[in-house]
């Protein structure tokens, strides 16, 4: 039992765990502020077991799915022996097991909400991104453009959450904004694994375009993503001007060509978590106050 729970943790890459869980709560959390929601609503059972999903069994899912279909480029790649996890044969049993379980927890979800086509719809569309992007044929994650286009799958969860509790699509603007948020972050994820996807023979876009045009359109992502919430279609200010650091991520990377990207990547999800704990606070509190 401790085995296998030990292989859930590294399956789910914990410091992970917050671009879907967290991603989840925030989503539910802008809901509540847009429907004049009171803190009851963060006790509500569907709430929770979603909310629980997301954060652990769905990162079950999208990375052992990953794992399972990766060993072509694991096997090249140094940051599966010194930060994520690397598929072994022993654990070849289990990690299908983890795998199978929050695949069935997820249609357990799905079946439960078959009355609403739009939720259905979300919730599906997030599992065939998550298994499509590492598994063949689609296997979007080794086709360029598609790799980071069909990261989308982590901006989901906020949209399903939002609808779950207000009934209503959110706007186009934000989720374009969403959408090049996390075509940046895969692509600029994907930089690190160039040489590893080269001798595996993978073409992702990171390897077409190489290291400096990919930060260059990680850079124009995450500036188009700044613009729109920060100037387009204000949101949340003063607390969006957070959203500056992103472009200023690879803009610092392309003046200064020597600095490591592998250790700014891995510092990555840090700021990403302090930039959603400030989401969460700055949209939650006027609900608490309220």
């Amino acid at each position: 039992m401790t085995n296998i729970l030990y292989l859930a943790l590294k399956v789910s890459r914990v410091r992970f765990w917050l671009y879907l869980g967290g991603t989840y709560l925030i989503g539910y959390i802008i809901g509540m502020n847009v429907g004049m929601y009171d803190l009851t609503q963060l006790l509500d059972p569907w709430f929770l077991v979603n909310l629980f999903y997301f954060m652990i069994p769905a990162n079950i899912f999208l990375y052992g799915v990953n794992d399972i279909s990766d060993k072509d480029t694991d096997m090249f790649n140094p940051k599966k022996d010194e930060k994520e996890y690397r598929a072994a044969e022993k654990d070849r049993r289990n990690l299908y097991l983890l795998v199978g379980l929050s695949f069935i927890y997820g249609v357990i979800l799905i079946l439960f909400q078959l009355s609403d086509l739009i939720a259905v719809a979300y919730f599906v569309s997030w599992m065939l991104l998550s298994f499509f992007y590492s598994v063949k044929p689609l296997r979007f994650k080794a086709v360029p453009i598609f790799d980071f286009a069909s990261n989308f799958l982590y901006v989901i969860p906020a949209l399903l959450s939002y609808y779950q509790l207000t009934g209503v699509v959110p706007p186009i603007l934000p989720i374009f904004a969403a959408f090049m948020w996390t075509s940046a972050m895969q692509l600029f994820s994907a930089i690190p694994d160039i040489e590893a996807d080269q001798k595996a023979n993978i073409k992702t876009t990171a390897v077409v375009a190489g290291k400096r045009a990919s930060l260059v359109l990680c850079l124009i992502f995450w500036s188009l993503f700044a613009f729109i919430l920060i100037v387009w279609y204000p949101w949340n200010s003063p607390w969006n001007l957070l959203m500056i650091v992103y472009p200023g991520i690879p803009l610092y990377l392309l003046i200064k060509p020597e600095a490591d990207i592998d250790r700014t990547y891995w510092y990555f999800p840090y700021y990403t978590g302090f930039f959603g704990l400030i989401l969460f606070f700055s949209i939650g509190l006027p609900i608490v106050l309220s």
